[in-house]
């Protein structure tokens, strides 16, 4: 992820790294090149150039008609792309998150057999199974959110400090 600082106005416009200035400037250049060449051709060095091509009988609606076709297609690709990984990576979340709950639980089940014999062991066991799987779901949320947030846990309380300072 990119963090970008905004200590100054126009950094975030100039950052090269992770920016997709260079490769739009690759597609951009070469046509606004092009573009210039057959307008010097036409008034300076061939006049009627444009004419012979047919693009005269153009008038500026046409060709505005034409841009904003392309530029409406555009946008819409791209919310449409924007979008379906926003709900991809919403479903993917919600995966984790189903994961993490069926570990838990199966974790917990497995003790059925042992909470007669060790009731109270047992009960502390599955409090800190939980709680752990807790944590770990919101440090996979900070990982994912790339900031320090604070996510809610179950009861932190419930674990000793030592692997609370560990863990962190």
């Amino acid at each position: 992820m990119i963090d970008y600082e905004e200590d100054w106005l126009f950094h975030p416009l100039l950052r090269i790294g992770g920016s997709v200035w260079m490769q739009a400037s690759g597609y951009a250049l070469p046509s606004a090149l092009l573009t210039l060449f057959v307008v010097v051709l036409d008034h300076q060095i061939l006049p009627g150039f444009m004419e012979s091509l047919g693009v005269g009988m153009l008038d500026k609606s046409q060709i505005w008609n034409a841009t904003t076709y392309v530029l409406i297609f555009v946008v819409v690709f791209r919310t449409k792309q924007g979008l379906s990984r926003f709900w991809e990576g919403t479903g993917l979340l919600h995966q984790m998150k189903g994961e993490w709950f069926d570990t838990a639980s199966n974790i917990v089940t497995f003790t059925i057999t042992s909470k007669s014999k060790k009731e109270e062991e047992v009960l502390a066991f599955r409090g800190t199974i939980v709680r752990l799987m807790s944590l770990t779901h919101a440090s996979a949320l900070e990982e994912i959110s790339g900031s320090m947030g604070d996510f809610p846990c179950i009861d932190t309380n419930g674990i000793d400090p030592d692997t609370l300072a560990h863990l962190r």
